[in-house]
């Protein structure tokens, strides 16, 4: 897939820059859903069953794992990956790290976890941020403006 035909379909996908944060962090979540790349356990077994009635719905300790990935999921993630490409390494953790750290949370990133591994101040990870997403988002409406005025 082209540099300019990426542009031009996540532009389509995504109406504006939220959305675009958006497609990293559901990119995230989808990774997480994947199976992994190897595996040795045991791919087939009864799950448990609680035995009192009672405790039997999200009342044990019983671990419940997500679901598989949905095509479209996988087809945003794969996105997301080649748009990492277009962004400079410190710029594409950052994304990557803030994606991660929201996946299963309401409030967003976890700016404060991720500005204690990175040694900076939680505003000015959530500002770098910000300007990361801010920069994808105009150098992808550039590369289209470039087509579309080349011919």
């Amino acid at each position: 897939m082209s540099d300019t035909y990426l542009a031009e379909v996540v532009l389509k996908h995504c109406k504006g820059v939220d959305d675009l944060a958006g497609l990293f962090f559901e990119a995230a979540d989808t990774e997480r859903r994947l199976p992994r790349a190897y595996d040795l356990r045991v791919k087939a077994k009864w799950p448990e069953v609680a035995n009192d009635p009672g405790m039997a719905y999200g009342y044990t300790d019983a671990k419940v794992n997500p679901g598989p990935a949905t095509a479209s999921a996988i087809r945003n993630y794969d996105w997301a990956l080649q748009l990492t490409m277009r962004l400079t390494v410190d710029d594409a953790k950052l994304i990557w790290a803030a994606a991660h750290s929201a996946v299963k949370r309401q409030r967003g990133p976890s700016w404060s976890r991720i500005g204690r591994i990175i040694g900076l101040h939680p505003q000015t990870v959530k500002r770098r941020f910000e300007g990361a997403i801010l920069s994808l988002w105009y150098n992808l409406q550039n590369s289209v403006a470039k087509r579309t005025k080349t011919g």
